[in-house]
Parts: C-alpha cells; structure tokens; sequence
C-alpha cells in the first residue's frame, strides 16, 4: 500500500486502532486492511466472496471498493500491483 487519503485511517493501520474507528469495525477493518495490502493484483482481493469488490462510478471513477462492514467499504485506486488513496467511507 502506498498511500492513504485519510491520514487517521494509516495511524490506524500503523497502531491498531484509532478515535475515528468504531470499535466493532476494528478487527475487521485490519483484515481488510491486511487484504489490500497483499493484494498483487485486483482479482485477487474477489476472494472471500464477502469482499464484495467492485469498481465506483461518477466522481469515483477509477476506483474500487470492498464491503468492511454493513454500509462501511475501503475505497482505493490499484495500479501496477499496487493499493492507494485508500479511504474508510459509509455508504449512504
């Protein structure tokens, strides 16, 4: 992973935990963290089948996103192997 577009979401990645993260994404939330960050390609992160990837629309055009959580997805951008821009957003 290259970069983040939330600088509280890498201080989570980097501690563990973080204000901004609710408590019940946490576990979760850095597994799917540590999904991203091994991801080598995009294909492989359609497994589990939970992932739920899928590529964004409109503003969000040339991104993709996987589910954490209820309405709570990773956003990110994946180029030559790798993950950046990666945001924690809740849909709707």
């Amino acid at each position: 992973m290259r970069r983040f577009k939330q600088s509280w979401l890498e201080e989570f990645w980097d501690n563990g935990k973080h204000k901004r993260v609710p408590n019940h994404l946490q576990k979760r939330l850095i597994r799917k963290l540590d999904m991203l960050n091994s991801a080598q390609k995009l294909r492989d992160l359609n497994s589990p089948p939970s992932n739920h990837l899928h590529p964004l629309h409109g503003d969000r055009k040339g991104q993709w996103a996987i589910s954490v959580s209820g309405a709570w997805r990773l956003c990110f951008k994946f180029e030559d192997g790798d993950v950046f821009d990666i945001e924690l957003v809740q849909y709707h």
